[in-house]
């Protein structure tokens, strides 16, 4: 038997293996799975399941937002009036 196949990593997660690998609740990786949210999954006959290739792409895009809102120019504080 080709041993090659045995070491490579899972097609699929299990939603408790998902939600770990993206440090979110499984309560929270049900709300961001299609049809609800962005996050796609398969169904196989009952069991849901995650693509890590899918998992790996929702992270990289959701710390890329996350870059954007932190760069974002912060708002000058307001003026202090000069007292005469």
């Amino acid at each position: 038997m080709n041993s090659n196949i045995l070491d490579a990593a899972p097609l699929f997660l299990r939603p408790r293996e998902a939600a770990k690998l993206l440090a979110v609740s499984e309560r929270t990786l049900w709300a961001l799975s299609a049809p609800r949210g962005p996050l796609p999954c398969a169904k196989i006959g009952r069991a849901v399941r995650y693509r890590m290739e899918d998992l790996q792409e929702f992270a990289a895009h959701a710390a890329q937002q996350s870059g954007r809102a932190a760069t974002r120019p912060e708002l000058s504080p307001p003026l202090k009036e000069a007292s005469t």
